[in-house]
């Protein structure tokens, strides 16, 4: 066992024997080596348990399982509170981190005298197929530290958090999606200084079961969730309205296109307007046609013309 780590990487995963062992060795394969792994598995009911084991001959990764599921947030909190690592770092089971990771993150660490702070990487997106592409990582703006977190998704397998910042700060258990953005700003509204390392070190997959891009509810437990953190006190009169606005207008955006191809009329024009009205110009630059098509076209009795014009124009198409 590693008694004192630099850094302590935790891993949360459910069901995940398919990829696990990726994401696992990508930690092995670390040029530094002074690191401890974390793995919590919120309960799996697959082989993952099985996969993991031979690992567990290196005394570097400690292996938890949780009694019931319990959602990545509680599992992330228990792997805070076990670690050892000066650093806290995070993985995700169906992504992996490049050799060079932990190596990059050191000498920041060491050339900013290790304060008490908040690191972050660039990134990588990757395809299951295993293209992969530059994920857009702008520099930050720590003058407008809340519209940057609220702009641009920050995942946490990109950070690395001193441990008694992470401690002080774990995700919250009732939000269990957009935590990533949830934490990242309730750090930054305590104070603790943020530093981006400007190479790209991780590798973010896009998993095709994974909830960005498999969850047919993702626009609803989005909007909930978005809701949910705008209310905190500890953000009152700190997040930028434009911003706010915007997140929630992208949510009745997807909402509404969702209910137009399902053809409920009254809930695609409610979205819509709620979308229409929070950014009237759309939510990005792409979105604002697309909105007034499906404003228009599910408007009371004036879209019933619409639709009724556009099906005679169909058959005729045909004839």
């Amino acid at each position: 066992m590693v008694d004192q780590p630099f850094f302590s990487v935790i891993l949360p995963a459910f069901n995940r024997e398919r990829t696990i062992a990726k994401a696992i060795d990508s930690l092995l394969e670390q040029s530094f080596e002074n690191w401890e792994l974390l793995i919590v598995d919120d309960a799996s009911t697959d082989q993952m348990e099985r996969v993991i084991a031979p690992y567990l001959k290196d005394q570097r990764i400690r292996y938890l399982k949780n009694e019931t599921n319990q959602e990545r947030c509680h599992s992330r909190n228990r792997g805070i509170l076990e670690s050892k690592g000066q650093y806290i770092c995070f993985l995700d089971s169906d992504d992996y981190h490049l050799p060079f990771h932990l190596e990059v993150l050191f000498k920041v660490i060491q050339e900013k005298n290790q304060p008490k702070g908040f690191f972050f990487t660039n990134a990588f997106n990757e395809t299951e197929n295993g293209d992969r592409s530059e994920r857009f990582c702008p520099p930050y703006t720590p003058n407008d530290p809340y519209t940057y977190f609220l702009r641009y998704t920050v995942n946490p397998q990109r950070w690395c958090v001193h441990r008694d910042v992470m401690r002080d700060h774990l995700f919250d258990p009732e939000v269990i999606i957009c935590e990533d953005m949830d934490t990242s700003m309730r750090i930054v509204a305590a104070g603790a200084p943020v530093i981006q390392v400007d190479q790209r070190t991780t590798v973010y997959v896009a998993a095709s079961d994974s909830f960005t891009h498999g969850d047919p509810k993702k626009w609803e437990k989005e909007l909930f969730y978005l809701k949910r953190i705008f209310a905190k006190p500890v953000f009152k009169q700190l997040l930028p309205g434009k911003e706010k606005r915007r997140l929630l207008s992208m949510c009745y955006f997807h909402l509404a296109e969702k209910a137009h191809v399902e053809r409920t009329q009254k809930a695609a024009f409610r979205e819509a307007l709620k979308s229409i009205t929070l950014f009237p110009r759309g939510y990005n630059k792409q979105t604002f046609k697309p909105l007034f098509v499906i404003l228009i076209y599910n408007l009371p009795i004036i879209g019933r013309i619409f639709q009724q014009a556009n099906r005679l124009w169909k058959r005729m198409g045909k004839i």
